[in-house]
């Protein structure tokens, strides 16, 4: 399934493995938030320059650092359920702009980053786990929340 989001992804532009590895990986982090199950069952690992799903790199690594073309498919014919595909839309217009070193910069500024880094530097894999993506984004969602309920409170 990892390989139909990714193909879902490239229908809205071209665009960098490293830029389809973060997509994919906000894709399913916030999927897994809000819905309580996997979007896939790949699994991403802590890189340099922030998650990556192993099986995904490998499918797009010839491309390098060029730009994979846009997929001239209709994401209707590629996600069959209308949700996921306004979910993925939602996610990409979120993250889809972002410049490469932002998009970059974000992922690798999140807990469940951080969290699989220091394990590899302890001799241990660096899987993303589950429970930390739900926590980390759960928490962002919160402390958004909150803001605008303090702003909300403040403009009365």
């Amino acid at each position: 399934m990892v390989f139909k989001i990714a193909e879902a992804m490239l229908t809205f532009d071209s665009m960098t493995n490293d830029r389809l590895q973060k997509l994919c990986y906000f894709s399913y982090a916030w999927y897994l938030t809000f819905f309580g199950e996997r979007l896939f069952e790949q699994r991403f690992e802590a890189w340099e320059k922030g998650p990556v799903c192993p099986e995904l790199y490998e499918r797009y690594q010839s491309y390098g650092s060029k730009q994979i073309p846009r997929v001239k498919k209709d994401l209707a014919k590629i996600i069959l359920n209308e949700d996921l595909q306004e979910f993925l839309r939602t996610v990409y217009d979120a993250h889809g702009s972002l410049k490469p070193e932002e998009i970059i910069n974000l992922a690798c500024s999140e807990e469940p980053w951080i969290m699989a880094l220091n394990r590899l530097e302890e001799g241990d894999n660096s899987t993303y786990k589950d429970e930390e993506i739900i926590n980390w984004n759960t928490k962002k969602v919160l402390r958004e929340l909150n803001r605008e309920n303090i702003n909300l409170v403040y403009s009365l």
